[in-house]
């Protein structure tokens, strides 16, 4: 499904919002004859220009609010993965305190309408008019810093992708620095992953697909890259791991397991292989989901590096898939095995 914070637009600060509804209400004009007396028309004028502010702002306050999904109401990937991102509960206490002004300005609306209604100079009706968009700026002020929170919590949010749980997800898991990134990039459609020589530059899911072509049509197939996970404790993980773990247990149908042999990655292979024990143990789901095994950087790695991460796998040739995410070399070797998993399959 298609993320569900995409509608999750800018959320102006307290001051545009009234700017908007005080322009929007000085430039309205309220039906009355031309020859209706003074007063009649200063307490028309002065009731239209209330009611057309408040009114912006009830619009515009209720659009805010219904940019944001229903947190509760979400699937499970999507749910967990936004608390992870934010604090939902925080996010659900501010859309509160918005929706709870609502009713107090339609109060203002009714109280200064009453007020209008009982004028008997027209510049009573100017300096009502004033009063009331005094209160309505103090009330819409107080809430600027609920809306400043989530102006700046909507760009995390908008940046989950929108998984098809139609379409088979393989997700790309292993430590930091071992090539993940790279390995999708150049398989995915995905161009625009941010690759680098340090640890840790993948902060988030990153979504591509690989389109492989049949007779008469296409197979697409999701390529998810994860953030590096650590071999440490579940309650010692930061936010950044518990995303990867998080599609590992609800949205993969197929694991890839990038190990590096080498010492490059800056991590201990036995540590590598701690993880994918984890893994292999947690989440294949009493091994309905495969796991399947590369080794990268195999211009860095030695025979012997090579060969004790199999001895400790106790792998034969055919298990893994030896791979160079730096040239593309053999990355054809893993577009073959996901075409004749998912396509070639379907044929027979």
């Amino acid at each position: 499904m298609k993320n569900p914070f995409n509608e999750f637009f800018h959320v102006p600060p307290s001051q545009e919002l009234l700017d908007i509804a005080f322009k929007r209400a000085m430039k309205s004009s309220a039906k009355v004859s031309k020859n209706a007396p003074i007063l009649i028309k200063a307490k028309k004028k002065e009731t239209k220009r209330i009611q057309v502010a408040i009114k912006e702002l009830i619009d515009r306050i209720l659009n805010i609010i219904k940019m944001v999904p229903m947190i509760d109401d979400l699937p499970d990937f999507y749910k967990e993965l936004a608390s992870l991102l934010v604090n939902t509960d925080e996010l659900k206490l501010t859309l509160g305190k918005l929706n709870g002004i609502l009713p107090v300005l339609s109060k203002i609306e009714r109280e200064y309408t009453k007020n209008l209604g009982k004028i008997e100079a027209p510049n009573e009706g100017d300096q009502l008019r004033r009063s009331a968009f005094g209160r309505i700026s103090s009330i819409i002020n107080k809430q600027n810093h609920n809306l400043q929170y989530l102006n700046d919590i909507r760009g995390r949010l908008r940046e989950i992708p929108s998984i098809d749980y139609t379409v088979p997800c393989a997700v790309v898991a292993g430590y930091p620095n071992v090539g993940k990134s790279s390995i999708v990039k150049l398989i995915s459609t995905n161009k625009k992953i941010e690759v680098q020589e340090y640890p840790f530059t993948t902060k988030k899911l990153n979504l591509g697909h690989l389109i492989l072509k049949r007779r008469f049509d296409e197979v697409r197939i999701q390529i998810m890259d994860c953030p590096g996970i650590l071999d440490r404790e579940m309650t010692t993980r930061n936010y950044i791991e518990l995303q990867a773990i998080l599609a590992l247990r609800l949205i993969s149908d197929l694991i890839l397991f990038i190990f590096d042999p080498t010492p490059a990655c800056g991590y201990s292979v036995d540590s590598q292989i701690e993880l994918f024990n984890e893994i292999k143990q947690n989440f294949t789901k009493n091994g309905k989901i495969d796991v399947i095994m590369v080794f990268n950087k195999m211009d860095l790695a030695s025979s012997s590096e090579i060969n004790y991460l199999k001895e400790q796998l106790n792998l034969k040739e055919d298990d893994y898939f030896l791979t160079n995410a730096l040239t593309g070399e053999n990355l054809d070797l893993i577009i073959s095995y996901l075409k004749n998993r998912y396509v070639n399959a379907e044929n027979k």
